[in-house]
């Protein structure tokens, strides 16, 4: 079992008036707290082709991503996930090739040996993207499939090598039929035949046919191929798209691949892609057995329960608790997975160096596994609105532009704040923000496991506090939304544990029974 070293950190402390009924009195917590080795983890995602290059092509590599697991593991990140590294024609990778070769852009097999090798050696899992929904026409299955389905659709008799092939993807045989078929988007002509196939995102981006047995045995063999090599488990891409309009026949589907993937590897981590409001991922939650759903409610937007509550100077706290209890029920007994940003969304980042902080901070003391995206430990910013490439440039690793990728596509984003080597050395930068917010949540079993006992919120005042219990013990935790006024908390009963302050050159003060709480400042008691 993992040990967690917790730096004892007084310079942002004024500590007087201890009160000697609270046992050890006002110091920070433990040094040293057992990381429990279970599924609830800080996961860190990176967009492959733009995180780091360790060739001089411009492109993202997996050695590169090797260079940096010592960076990765002092941010306190302990599960990585991959967006896809499969053969593809794209920057994304999400038009599938080959499942089982890696695309030569981004290295090899045995280079990604290497890292699940170098990721486990770090207590780091690795989980992979797996767009199991749809390939690229490019790939032999869809290829073969187009072959065996025109020869079915004459009337031929089809050879031992294309049986199966036939319905392998939707394909709908008339102009009708096409029309008529209940997808995102319209279906379209195979080329060079008269028959149509559903492609709901892309027309490079064919889907497969869930009622095929052989789709399941290439999702078997896909799964095990992987999942035998060590890697950890799948992010499944999409999945409401599986049946579209059938959340209970996709619910099914999904329960299929965990049920497969078990019968591979016990100890294994899904965490799916159902882009949706709380009510549609509470019935994926409850009528599947996967273990986690992104907790869209939470990430970046104008329905965030995070951003709209962090944004508004308290104004929307009680959004922040009615949030978080809610993804608490619709998770039930499964592991919530809240996050800001990805690859498709506007990035998190803003102008404001506090709000950018506290944002995270609101994220960290939330229950369940957190996924981060690249770059928003150094306040990248950037909107999707005409490109979802803007969401995927490069990584600003250092002023001399070292292990830089070149951007995608038309990528534009904001890079106001420094690179990564220079908020390492600056205390006060949004980099060390997240790497203290993330030694909390491993260091304090609570954070990341723990449910919601009480809560407590005022519309006079700017903050609120929650009491989380696990496993018979229990934190209270001290949110002041503020962007301008500290508060005063009674903390008479209660030991000081730990802090998350947003705002440069602020404190904690603690005199006598009150506590005084800067503004966007968070603090954890005992």
């Amino acid at each position: 079992m993992k040990k967690c070293f917790m730096p004892l950190v007084l310079t942002a402390l004024v500590l007087s008036g201890c009160n000697p009924s609270r046992g050890k009195g006002i110091v920070e917590d433990d040094l040293i707290k057992h990381n429990i080795e279970d599924k609830y983890r800080n996961f860190y995602e990176i967009f492959v082709y733009s995180y780091c290059d360790s060739n001089g092509d411009g492109i993202g590599d997996l050695q590169g991503i090797i260079s940096k697991l010592d960076y990765i593991q002092d941010l306190g990140y302990t599960g990585i996930w991959l967006t896809p590294i499969f053969t593809s024609s794209s920057t994304h990778k999400y038009n599938t090739t080959n499942y089982l070769e890696i695309d030569p852009s981004f290295g090899t097999m045995s280079d990604l040996e290497s890292l699940i090798s170098e990721c486990h050696s770090r207590n780091i899992k690795l989980i992979l993207d797996l767009a199991i929904n749809h390939s690229s026409r490019s790939n032999a299955y869809f290829q073969k499939a187009v072959q065996a389905h025109s020869i079915s659709k004459s009337g031929s008799t089809l050879p031992d090598t294309l049986k199966g092939y036939e319905d392998l993807y939707s394909f709908y045989d008339t102009a009708e039929e096409a029309s008529n078929a209940n997808t995102e988007r319209s279906p379209q002509i195979v080329p060079g035949q008269d028959f149509y196939y559903e492609c709901n995102f892309d027309n490079d981006m064919p889907e497969f046919n869930m009622d095929s047995e052989m789709f399941w045995n290439i999702a078997e063999e896909i799964m095990s191929f992987y999942l035998n090599k060590g890697i950890d488990g799948f992010r499944l891409d999409a999945v409401k798209y599986y049946y579209y309009n059938s959340a209970s026949k996709t619910q099914a589907a999904l329960s299929r691949l965990k049920e497969i993937a078990n019968s591979i590897k016990e100890d294994n981590y899904f965490v799916a892609e159902c882009w949706a409001s709380s009510g549609i991922i509470s019935g994926y939650y409850t009528n599947s057995s996967i273990d986690s759903y992104f907790w869209f409610p939470a990430s970046v937007g104008s329905h965030s329960f995070i951003t709209s509550s962090t944004n508004l100077d308290g104004a929307y706290k009680d959004s922040y608790l009615r949030g978080y209890s809610e993804m608490l029920v619709a998770s039930g007994d499964k592991i919530p997975a809240p996050f800001l940003s990805n690859h498709d969304m506007s990035r998190v980042g803003t102008g404001n160096e506090g709000l950018t902080k506290f944002a995270y901070g609101a994220l960290s003391m939330l229950t369940g596994s957190t996924f981060t995206y690249y770059g928003d430990e150094i306040g990248i910013s950037a909107s999707v609105s005409n490109s979802d490439a803007n969401a995927r440039t490069h990584m600003d690793w250092s002023d001399t532009n070292e292990n830089e990728t070149i951007d995608p596509g038309y990528g534009q984003a904001t890079y106001k704040y420094a690179s990564v080597k220079e908020q390492l050395e600056d205390e006060g930068s949004i980099l060390n923000y997240y790497k203290k917010a993330n030694a909390l949540r491993n260091c304090i079993p609570e954070l990341q496991r723990g449910v919601l006992s009480s809560t407590f919120s005022d519309e006079e005042e700017s903050y609120i506090t929650m009491v989380k219990t696990y496993n018979g013990s229990s934190i209270t935790i001290v949110m002041n939304f503020s962007q301008t006024k500290s508060i005063e908390f009674n903390c008479s009963q209660l030991r000081f544990a730990n802090s998350l302050l947003a705002l440069r050159d602020t404190k904690i003060n603690i005199k006598g029974d009150t506590c005084e709480i800067p503004a966007l400042g968070i603090a954890i008691f005992r």
